[in-house]
């Protein structure tokens, strides 16, 4: 997968807050360190779910998260 830069070849130039975490997030792995090709999962917002390939979800809906 090619590393996505922010502002140049991400979408969606809005300022709102998927705008703004697709350009943190696409192109990068979850890790325990933040450097240019891996963000640091402890700097997510603390209601989030990081889905693994293959993983199993329900399609539950909640508002907070």
């Amino acid at each position: 997968m090619p590393l996505v830069v922010p502002g140049i070849n991400s979408q969606g130039g809005g300022n709102d807050k998927t705008s703004e975490w697709m350009n943190k997030l696409v192109g990068k792995k979850i890790g325990d360190t933040s450097d240019q090709v891996t963000f640091a999962r402890a700097e997510l917002p603390k209601e989030t779910r990081v889905i693994e390939p293959g993983q199993m979800v329900t399609k539950d809906f909640k508002p907070d998260r």
